[in-house]
């Protein structure tokens, strides 16, 4: 019988083990929360964390003692061999630091120390980062791919819910990779630290009984990290697709981390120090619920995982595209988020945390700038060029003549780029960019294609060129240039457009705009620019029967002049900002009026240019050239 129970399908086992550790962790975890409220290990609110109300710590004790159980009982069933106990040790390890961390407090060295012993228990279990390379390579990465993933799972865990689910979905999808390779050991390991982790989820989720703690946190972080390595050697499609594939599943910890790191190194602070500046508080701050922020970083993770499966079912170009487009994507996240200050969310309690400049991507020096740059557009051009050459059959079977991969890719990128730098791509600001921006990123595209083409007739001959190979690298770069230089404006409006609807504090202010002309554009975009005012424009007045009842940049255009008063009263206005023109005086009167009638301010959008010089001001020569509230 045992013999039997020993050849079940890889699969099978991740999912007892995940249906185990999950039950079990759903048993100890009530367990916990009474004992840590019977001894006092409560963690209190203080300024630099995010919780308001005295919360159970030390959920990490049930998340260990379920795993445990989980390996204890199946391990020898499986036949899991003596890789399982070493790792097993190292979490065990890493438990026994965190513990002491929560009840007494250890320094960061002792951490590290405890890190470093837990990689080279999984280094001495066979596994090492990057199957296939050299041990002098592939060791001190191991060491570093261990120490970083532990620590940004610790550091993730800063808001309800986030690093358990986060945790939870990097080891369902790393334990589907170990699983399709057949990688037992990895499988058993991913299916019972990804059922501790969802069966935690339950109780940690907003509003939390308890938080896992270091004992828990650090021992999550090691488990996926350990099983990023573990199945890297189960893809067969390569080990540069399988790294990839771990570095997929764990990308939102590792987005965290980094721009937590640059941040506080830029503002002269210690990584290690806590704080309010990260990514959930971050899009905590642009307006969304906490749930909210926690929710959308569990859906990105979710779709880096999802990135990273795609490595069993395409060819290893497209995957490798697919890569390239999601890096920029979270790059162009990164920076929106960088100018986010976290510590300005509003939230019950208050905040109360020393609030630190951060402003690295605007203290980088211009070349420093392009050098970013360059490096998103070269992982466009490349991933474009990747999808292309396989979603064309070039390289295929059957597809003579075709372009060698690596040297059309080296060809395209060189030239590509270069044509970049001399239109200038690398010399503009993108976050106001507008139609003319648009139509320079289109022509600059179709010159790099038209100078690429140019030059594999000249190295491969006209025959070697396939046009629907060069049409389909320009359409998809074109979209890549074009959403990495949008992105940002977009992201922009996206949360100002967020904040219109859901706005509902004592300080913000229901704006209507008198005007869906040029001025009442410039009006509305000036406001969206100014986020922090407290003005949400709800939407338009016009006269002009033709735009009434249309949709202008997302708000509303209601009725003419005499509706003033009636749509300050329906929509709960507190502010009409009259965007017309010095033309029509009498309009900004009646407008004036009905506002004083509902006893609702009004303002008018003022565009010009004042001189200025020596005392003096010529007020009879006033040119429009930008906006402001009078």
């Amino acid at each position: 019988m045992l013999s039997s129970v020993s050849h079940m399908p890889v699969i099978a086992w991740a999912v007892t083990a995940a249906c185990l550790s999950g039950a079990a962790t759903l048993l100890l975890t009530p367990a916990m929360i009474k004992a840590a409220y019977t001894f006092d290990w409560v963690d209190y609110p203080q300024a630099d964390r995010w919780h308001a109300t005295p919360t159970a710590l030390m959920g990490g004790v049930a998340m260990y003692g379920a795993g445990a159980l989980a390996l204890l009982l199946l391990g020898p069933l499986a036949g899991a061999g003596t890789d399982v106990g070493l790792i097993g040790g190292g979490a065990t390890l890493l438990f026994a630091v965190g513990m002491v961390d929560d009840l007494w407090g250890v320094g960061p060295t002792t951490k590290l120390a405890a890190q470093v012993g837990a990689a080279v228990l999984l280094m001495a279990a066979g596994h090492v980062f990057g199957p296939g390379w050299p041990l002098w390579v592939s060791g001190p990465v191991t060491l570093v791919w261990v120490i970083g993933i532990t620590n940004a799972v610790n550091l993730l865990d800063n808001m309800d819910g986030l690093a358990a689910g986060i945790g939870g979905i990097a080891a369902v999808v790393l334990t589907a990779l170990a699983a399709a390779g057949g990688a037992l050991p990895a499988a058993l390991l991913g299916g019972t630290v990804g059922g501790a982790a969802l069966g935690f989820l339950w109780f940690n989720a907003k509003p939390a009984r308890i938080f896992m703690g270091d004992c828990g946190s650090l021992v999550l972080g090691y488990g996926v990290a350990a099983l990023a390595v573990m199945g890297q050697g189960a893809v067969a499609a390569g080990p540069g697709v399988a790294v990839l594939a771990s570095i997929c599943a764990l990308a939102v910890p590792i987005l965290d981390t980094t721009l937590v790191t640059v941040t506080r190194m830029q503002a002269g602070r210690s990584v290690a120090d806590g704080g309010r500046d990260h990514t959930s508080h971050r899009l905590v701050s642009v307006g969304l619920p906490e749930q909210g922020a926690v929710g959308m970083l569990h859906g990105m993770g979710a779709v880096a995982g999802g990135t990273g499966l795609l490595a069993l079912v395409v060819e290893p170009p497209l995957f490798y595209a697919a890569c390239a487009f999601g890096t920029v994507a979270l790059g162009v996240l990164g920076v929106y988020l960088e100018r986010l200050d976290g510590h300005a969310a509003v939230r019950v309690g208050g905040d109360g945390a020393p609030r630190h400049p951060s402003t690295p991507w605007g203290g980088l020096g211009a070349w420093q700038r392009e050098a970013v740059g360059l490096i998103g557009d070269a992982l466009l051009v490349g991933g474009a060029f990747a999808a292309a050459y396989t979603l064309t059959g070039q390289g295929g079977p059957g597809s003579v003549p075709s372009i060698p991969f690596l040297e059309g890719l080296v060809l395209l990128g060189g030239a590509k780029l270069a044509v970049f730098a001399a239109m200038g791509l690398y010399r503009r600001l993108w976050r106001h960019a507008g139609t003319p921006g648009i139509a320079r990123i289109v022509g600059t595209t179709l010159l790099a294609e038209a100078t690429t083409a140019g030059g594999l007739v000249l190295v491969y001959g006209l025959g070697a060129v396939s046009g629907p190979l060069l049409m389909v690298d320009w359409l998809i770069l074109t979209l890549g240039v074009l959403s990495s230089r949008l992105g940002l404006r977009g992201l922009q409006r996206a949360a100002s457009l967020y904040k219109s609807h859901t706005a509902s504090t004592e300080s913000a202010s229901n704006v209507l705009l008198y005007g869906a002309g040029e001025r009442g554009m410039l009006a509305l975009r000036a406001l969206r620019d100014a986020g922090d005012s407290g003005r949400v424009p709800v939407g338009f007045v016009d006269p002009d029967p033709s735009k009434q009842n249309q949709v202008v940049q997302g708000l509303p255009v209601f009725g003419g002049t005499g509706a003033c008063a009636d749509l300050c009263r329906e929509h709960d206005i507190d502010e009409v900002i009259v965007a017309v023109g010095d033309a029509a005086p009498h309009v900004e009167r009646e407008v004036a009026r009905q506002c004083a009638e509902v006893g609702v301010k009004c303002r008018s959008f003022d565009v010009q240019m004042k001189p200025l010089g020596a005392g003096r001001e010529d007020p009879d020569h006033d040119e429009p050239v930008h906006g402001s509230l009078a």
